[in-house]
């Protein structure tokens, strides 16, 4: 039913639970797993190439890369087939473009993330997600 399945993820507990449904899914179906983490520009903002938030940003990003590897190395170690991006932007924004890029046939994200947005209230970015996506959005 899924050959490619996008999970975001912004390296928390609770986005780390869509993670772990998501590699479920991709081992069942035998489907390929697109792990991505987006650095929310509209949080830490967007400067000029040179200056100390530009660092701040790119080290955020290096972070989140190695993040993403420990990820992909857990796939490849169930024999999941998987491919990791970071980008900076908005989250909602860049997950949806990245599905629409890279044929995703589902998303599984997790329904809070780092803002930790109390139950039983959605993340926003989830709910931006779920709102917006014409695919499936399963949220975990």
């Amino acid at each position: 039913m899924y050959t490619d399945i996008l999970v975001p993820t912004d390296g928390s507990d609770l986005a780390e639970r869509g993670l772990e449904h998501g590699m479920e899914l991709a081992q069942e179906h035998g489907a390929h797993l697109h792990i991505l983490f987006v650095v929310d520009e509209a949080v830490y903002g967007s400067t000029p190439a040179l200056s100390s938030y530009e660092a701040f940003l790119d080290k955020m990003a290096d972070d989140a890369e190695d993040l993403a590897e420990d990820f992909i190395e857990e796939a490849t170690e169930q024999g999941i087939d998987s491919t990791m991006s970071v980008l900076r932007g908005v989250p909602h924004e860049e997950i949806l473009n990245y599905a629409q890029e890279n044929n995703i046939d589902a998303i599984v994200m997790g329904k809070r993330g780092a803002t930790g947005v109390g139950y039983p209230h959605i993340g926003s970015v989830t709910d931006r997600v779920i709102r917006e996506a014409e695919i499936p959005v399963i949220p975990v």
